[in-house]
């Protein structure tokens, strides 16, 4: 099943985040800063779109954790050829990131730079290893029903290395991105209509206390 990005009213509670890769909320919160809530919605519509196996709503904490991994592991080879190919729009993403987050916004963001900035990238995805022990649930709030899901929301934790992408501006490899593993929090919202997670944001949380070693 495909998903489109909805002209609905923008999920509001959601976490700020900064740019790519961003500013951090820690781990060591036991939940995010406000509960998000759930407004827009995909809708579905047939694209050439990648898309990520359906995946029933979680029973548990654990389940919620390691379905939202998965999602995003998906959502970074997604991402990858998005980046990596100037004529892909934003709604290749349309199956991965949920509308009217930050996330929207700096994929957006992402293609403003490929088309101005001649920007891509060549090599490997990201690599993404999970620390599902800094991992955490917190509820999603529907907006218009007022239903909470208390396992909506996960706020995963992990490092994203980038030692196999090459970074290109105008064909010229761009030394001045660092190369690493790094720490990052992302976060995912379920969608039990498209039985899918959604990436909502994503921040680097290098220095910051709680943030996993990599």
């Amino acid at each position: 099943m495909t998903r489109h990005r909805s002209t609905a009213t923008a999920i509001a509670g959601v976490l700020a985040v900064t740019a790519m890769m961003l500013t951090a909320c820690t781990p060591s919160e036991a939940t995010p800063t406000k509960t998000p809530t759930a407004s827009a919605m995909p809708t579905p519509e047939q694209t050439g779109a990648p898309t990520q196996a359906p995946v029933a709503a979680p029973k548990d904490e654990s389940e919620a954790v390691a379905a939202a991994n998965t999602a995003y592991i998906a959502f970074q080879q997604a991402q990858f050829d998005f980046m990596a190919d100037p004529e892909l729009g934003t709604d290749y993403l349309e199956n991965f990131v949920w509308p009217g987050t930050r996330m929207e916004t700096i994929m957006q963001d992402t293609y403003n730079n490929k088309v101005e900035m001649k920007t891509s990238v060549q090599g490997e995805p990201f690599g993404w290893q999970a620390n599902e022990a800094l991992s955490y649930v917190s509820p999603l709030t529907n907006q218009s029903t007022g239903e909470v899901d208390p396992l909506g929301s996960v706020n995963l934790f992990g490092c994203s290395d980038n030692t196999g992408t090459t970074f290109l501006v105008g064909g010229v490899e761009n030394a001045d991105i660092p190369k690493g593993s790094f720490p990052y929090h992302v976060e995912l919202l379920y969608s039990p209509d498209f039985e899918g997670w959604f990436v909502s944001n994503s921040t680097e949380i290098t220095g910051q206390e709680g943030a996993p070693l990599c």
